[in-house]
């Protein structure tokens, strides 16, 4: 049994909505490519597969995946601001619904957040657990170019909490992008981002106020297994490493190379690992590393699915 826990869709609707947009963010379609602009700094090409969930049934074959967490990839619908972009998520979740109910025991799915209004972004976190029955929610790095611990954001986080469901923080648009170029964003942007928010998050305090606050980290958890001893957040006043928290963080095994997996495996250990690809993005090369992992067989299993059941009470 292989659960992948970072597989990504695009609502075909969605993506109409913002060809009609000139303001970031926005779709263009050149050469027969949708290519979405998150930000001036980035944009990103939807690859086969991103739209066409019988596609992705395939390649879930092809990769010997038996079951997919969906989620919403970039750009989400908080970048729309306001209402609109409450409306939106609440379209992007119906959709993922949908893709649940018409392919029974291929997927569930991680909902979208809005963040144009605390309240409507709670009540549609709260109809997303207990009413579509989604297994978490995509964070993503930044939030409107907004650092992920403002202040406004934080009810949400503690709502969800208290609904027993993880944040899968994904990266987007990076808040610095004036030093890195469209080259590098996906390879370090990305990660950098991600491992800043994470840390912040730490910072604020919620991890230590709230006990059923659980993040995923894709990526291996971006830069923090290599600098956790490094780093010292300052929460509530006291300076703690980072690895102090590794033991509430998961990772997912999207690397890209085995020495990278093997060394988060030493540091975070097997129980803190979800199996994930990327697809689209990816096309399970990630599957390989774990079958190559120097592990035991049941931590191998426990980082296949065993992992995953878990956290998301499959």
């Amino acid at each position: 049994m292989k659960i992948d826990v970072h597989s990504h869709t695009y609502f075909q609707d969605f993506a109409d909505y913002l060809a009609t947009r000139n303001e970031f963010p926005n779709v263009v379609i050149r050469d027969g490519q949708v290519i979405t602009s998150c930000s001036p700094a980035y944009s990103i090409v939807s690859p086969p597969g991103h739209r066409d969930i019988e596609a992705k049934l395939t390649a879930m074959e092809n990769m010997g995946v038996d079951f997919s967490v969906l989620t919403h990839g970039i750009p989400g619908p908080e970048l729309l601001g306001g209402a609109e972009a409450d409306d939106w998520a609440i379209r992007i979740n119906d959709f993922l619904a949908r893709v649940v109910e018409q392919y029974p025991g291929k997927f569930t799915a991680m909902g979208s957040l809005g963040f144009g209004d605390p309240d409507r972004t709670i009540a549609e976190a709260e109809r997303c657990v207990n009413d579509l029955g989604f297994k978490g929610f995509q964070l993503f790095s930044n939030t409107y170019a907004k650092p992920l611990d403002t202040p406004e954001f934080m009810p949400v986080y503690r709502r969800i909490a208290s609904l027993g469901v993880p944040l899968n923080l994904h990266p987007t648009s990076p808040l610095n992008t004036a030093t890195i170029d469209g080259t590098l964003m996906p390879g370090m942007g990305f990660i950098y981002d991600t491992s800043l928010a994470t840390v912040r998050l730490i910072q604020s305090g919620i991890f230590d106020d709230e006990p059923g606050f659980e993040l995923i980290v894709p990526h291996i958890g971006g830069v923090l297994p290599y600098l956790g001893g490094r780093i010292r957040a300052n929460v509530k006043g006291n300076l703690k490493p980072v690895s102090d928290y590794f033991a509430r963080i998961y990772v997912d095994t999207v690397a890209h190379n085995d020495d990278a997996l093997a060394y988060c495996y030493r540091v975070l250990g097997a129980d803190r690992l979800l199996l994930g690809t990327d697809h689209p993005f990816g096309n399970g090369h990630h599957i390989g590393m774990v079958d190559r992992l120097d592990c035991t067989d049941d931590e191998r299993e426990a980082i296949y699915h065993g992992n995953a059941e878990r956290l998301l009470r499959l």
